[in-house]
Formats: structure tokens, sequence, C-alpha cells
């Protein structure tokens, strides 16, 4: 079974690394794709993430920074148009582990549904406390992503809150809570980071689910986010 284990690890890490691999190529020299036109003409072009330099000044790490900004049309009204900034990060693969289901806005909102009569469904803000201090999505809590390290000093909390009790470095998922986690979005490692962590310590695969859009995905289609007490 160890055996098992460590080679689904080795396997998962592999790709990976190979599509976490080609986010950061989009983000510096591109990815270099060879195809055929209409005409028949054999062409090369390079997909990457165009950046002007002046966002390279764009500090990434600033919530206040990151949900500022217009791109609309300026006759628009304000209430009709999100902005973010879209060159922080690297792109997310659409799967992340084999077992681990990705989910959109509307399989969000049925978990949380669902959630109100089941207390074995949590929803994760797996970002810093300032982000989800900032705004986050109704019945989130926050466990941020470095808190999902067994190194950390809130692991214990961690585990306590989805329902793992550990036995002299055993660990018991019998009791284990159905996990949805998010972050800020598709460019935003940190609920990847903290769902790879509890995949390391053996938790369930099945019990463990993604929101790859996060908040920006969500406030994007203007649904409803709150700013906790």
């Amino acid at each position: 079974m160890k055996l098992s284990i460590l080679k689904s690890f080795v396997i998962v890490g592999v790709i990976a690394s190979t599509l976490f691999g080609n986010g950061l190529a989009l983000k510096k020299s591109g990815v270099s794709i060879d195809y055929e036109n209409e005409n028949g003409d054999e062409k090369t072009i390079v997909i990457k993430r165009i950046h002007n330099d002046k966002c390279k000044k764009v500090n990434g790490m600033d919530p206040d920074v990151i949900w500022g900004g217009d791109y609309a049309r300026a006759d628009v009204p304000t209430e009709c148009k999100k902005t973010y900034v879209t060159t922080v990060g690297l792109i997310s693969p659409i799967k992340i582990a084999p077992g681990i289901e990705t989910y959109g806005e509307l399989e969000v909102i049925n978990f949380m549904k669902k959630a109100q009569t089941d207390e074995n469904l949590l929803l994760v803000d797996a970002r810093m406390l300032q982000w989800y201090q900032k705004r986050t999505i109704p019945t989130s809590i926050n466990m941020p992503f470095k808190s999902f390290d067994p190194k950390h000093a809130d692991f214990e909390i961690v585990l306590d809150t989805a329902g793992v009790e550990v036995d002299e470095g055993v660990y018991d998922f019998s009791g284990a809570k159905t996990l949805l986690l998010y972050c800020n979005g598709i460019w935003c490692p940190q609920s990847v980071w903290a769902i790879e962590n509890l995949l390391k310590i053996g938790y369930p695969t099945e019990k463990l689910l993604w929101y790859r859009g996060g908040m920006n995905s969500w406030t994007s289609l203007n649904l409803t986010t709150i700013v906790p007490e």
C-alpha cells in the first residue's frame, strides 16, 4: 500500500510539474506551438502572457491592488464592470491530482446549500488572513495555506477542524470532513499547496474538492461576497 501511494505521488508530481512548468513558460519565454493554417502553410506561434513593462511594478501581494482598475469602455456604468490585475501568478491546470474533482461556481453553490444540513462539508478559503478579511465567499472558513504544512504551529488546528485525529504520528481519517478549497484565482497556487500537503499525509482524495476559479472567477460573475465580521 505504501509503495502504491508513493508511486501515485510520483506520477502526480511529474504531471503537476509539467503543467505548472508550462505555466511558468507562459509567463516568461512562452510555449511554442507548430500548426498548419487554413491554407496548408506550416506556422509556428508562441503562446505567452503579454506583459507591459509597467505591469512588472504591480505588487501582486496586495489585495487592494489586485481587485482594482477598469478595463471596460468608459461609458459602461461602474456597477456593470469588474476588473483585475492579469499579470500575477502562474496558470493552474484544470486537474491537480487524480481523484480530486475541480469545481465551478454552480457546483460551489450546490456544495454551500448541502453544507447547511451537513456539518461534514467545509468551504475553505485557503488565502492569507489579510486577503480573507478583504472579502470572501459566504460560509467560508479561513485556513491559510501555510497552516497546512505539518511543521506549522497551526497544523493541529487544521486537523482538528477537518475532523482528523492523530495518535503518535498516525493519522485517523475515519471522521475526516469533505473540504472544498479555493484561493484568489486560476493564477493563485495557495489552495493547491494546501491540498498537496493534505495528500502527503494521506487525506482521502474523495474528500478533497478544488474550486479553481476562486475569488477571481466568483467576483467576475458578480456573485455575493462578504466582509468577515
